[in-house]
């Protein structure tokens, strides 16, 4: 596809960011996890589908939205706790449920912990044997960004972002998407992507990516 490659994470039940997950929790030495997110982010349905996975127990506390996103629906009740809290900011959320819960084991927002970090590149560079001359990702936390920059120290990284203030991205280079947050990409890619992160990143990589560079999708929910 236009001379580069499309890391399919929505190809993957939970997406991209379930894998390194996978492997992230069972050291945490809990079996319930909690995450404060939004509708349009993936980290609640990649953290859902790894307990279920794992058999271990998750609380998801997610910000209100017009926008209810596909994922609510691939749930599993036995393994996944939904609570919808009012349109806040996530910082607060977080903050809010570690006060009134604090028998709960809150993951940092954004899953924003180097052990998640270095699974996630040890992840990429499973999926991607070798090393490209560029990447193309979403970036909000920056988790990603960093990510890659570890698994490929030599390959450039941009990270286009659909917010003003972006997470720590490392060396990527940061462009910032025209559009709102919570406004849907305006020029949507030709395979699924989530409208609110990934899929804005290809009104600039249709157009400038490199021959044989990489666009990674995290999913589509």
């Amino acid at each position: 596809m236009h001379g580069f490659t499309i890391l399919r994470g929505d190809l993957i039940r939970g997406g991209l960011k379930k894998l390194p997950l996978l492997k992230y929790l069972p050291e945490q030495n809990h079996t319930h996890f909690a995450y404060a997110g939004t509708v349009f982010g993936s980290g609640g349905w990649a953290l859902a589908t790894a307990c279920e996975e794992l058999g271990y127990k998750c609380t998801l506390f997610i910000a209100k939205s017009k926008h209810t996103p596909d994922w609510v629906n691939d749930l599993t009740p036995h393994s996944c706790e939904l609570v919808w809290c009012n349109p806040t900011p996530v910082e607060q959320i977080k903050s809010d449920i570690e006060q009134s819960h604090p028998d709960l084991h809150m993951l940092p927002l954004g899953f924003d912990d180097p052990s998640f970090i270095n699974y996630t590149a040890q992840t990429l560079k499973e999926l991607i044997p070798d090393p490209p001359n560029q990447i193309w990702l979403s970036a909000l936390s920056g988790v990603l960004a960093r990510a890659a920059c570890l698994a490929f120290p030599e390959t450039d990284i941009i990270a286009v972002s659909p917010v003003k203030h972006v997470g720590d991205c490392g060396r990527a280079k940061i462009i910032h998407a025209p559009e709102k947050f919570h406004h849907p990409a305006i020029t949507l890619p030709p395979y699924p992507s989530c409208p609110y992160s990934c899929a804005k990143i290809w009104q600039f990589a249709h157009l400038q990516a490199s021959q044989n560079a990489y666009i990674i999708n995290v999913g589509y929910k």
